[in-house]
């Protein structure tokens, strides 16, 4: 079963990998960037920050740009609408499923958009 999971998790990253590989490095930056925003505000909801703050950090990243503030509050809804987990290795699997799940969702948004300019 391990084995299996790991081969997964290996064939899923190389087809990301592969896939990204062709994408302008803008496209690339930004993705990364919003992997790595997943991650936090997921991260936030497991360790049970309430979402009054990260609601509040997401208006202030939106004064600086309205880009941001929206993308933070998209994924905010997201991980508040999913259950807190208990356990400390379900709350890293949802994290990095969460992120996973956004990063591999914006390089298939940024392989539309790269393969419309084409």
């Amino acid at each position: 079963m391990l084995k299996r999971c790991l081969a997964t998790t290996i064939l899923f990253t190389f087809s990301l990998s592969v896939h990204s590989a062709s994408l302008p490095s803008e496209y690339l930056e930004e993705c990364q960037r919003v992997e790595n925003s997943a991650k936090a505000i997921m991260k936030a909801r497991q360790e049970g920050v309430p979402l009054s703050s990260v609601l509040e950090l997401a208006d202030n990243a939106g004064k600086e740009s309205e880009y941001v503030g929206s993308l933070y509050k998209a994924l905010i809804g997201q991980a508040y609408d999913m259950p807190r987990e208990s356990d400390p290795r379900k709350q890293e699997k949802v994290v990095a499923d969460f992120q996973k799940t956004f990063y591999s969702l914006c390089i298939d948004s940024a392989e539309k958009t790269a393969g419309g300019r084409s």
